[in-house]
């Protein structure tokens, strides 16, 4: 059975039209009495087209020709521990602030972000660029990642962030799997608020 794939027109499209909603992000939630409900359905947009996007029969291969060990779960294991601990270390380095009285809120906004994020740069993008090859999807996604948080944090988190992206976008090479890098942008976003 074979995949229909959008034309590549439609992927550049739909790439380009998530970039630029995060990118607006400020522009949209300016002079909002409930922001979060308008980053919720932005949130979960992306995570639909991130989802649901039809990728190439090809991909799959591309993806996994890297993979050489024949205990995935362990390779992944060992992946999502580099990163989670590459985001400690920053944690660590950088400081940060108490917790927020609206803890639970601050924990289930970031986490659908991550998860959101994820799908849509390492599952959707990373797919649509695995095509031509491995060092284009992995500085293709952290380049884009890193420019969408640029209009929300600043110019001075460009630097961080591309390496976050680069070392999500690496996960998702050496693992095959967007649901590494995922689970590792969960646990970065949660020790930011905790």
């Amino acid at each position: 059975m074979t995949t229909t794939v959008p034309a590549p027109r439609a992927a550049t499209v739909a790439a380009v039209g998530g970039c630029a909603a995060l990118l607006l992000r400020p522009v949209l939630l300016a002079d909002l009495s409930h922001p979060a409900i308008v980053l919720a359905v932005l949130f979960c947009a992306l995570a639909i087209v991130g989802l649901t996007w039809p990728l190439s029969d090809q991909t799959p291969r591309l993806l996994a020709a890297h993979v050489r060990y024949p205990d995935v779960s362990r390779q992944k294991s060992v992946v999502l521990v580099v990163g989670v601990a590459a985001f400690a270390v920053g944690r660590f380095v950088a400081g940060g602030h108490p917790p927020t009285n609206e803890i639970g809120v601050a924990v289930l906004g970031n986490t659908l972000a991550a998860v959101a994020e994820e799908a849509f740069f390492r599952r959707f993008l990373y797919g649509v660029l695995a095509p031509y090859g491995a060092g284009v999807a992995i500085g293709g996604t952290a380049v884009a990642f890193a420019a969408v948080h640029v209009t929300v944090y600043g110019a001075w988190v460009l630097p961080i962030d591309l390496a976050a992206g680069a070392l999500l976008s690496w996960q998702r090479w050496a693992t095959g799997s967007w649901t590494v890098p995922a689970a590792t942008h969960v646990i970065a976003n949660l020790l930011v608020v905790m």
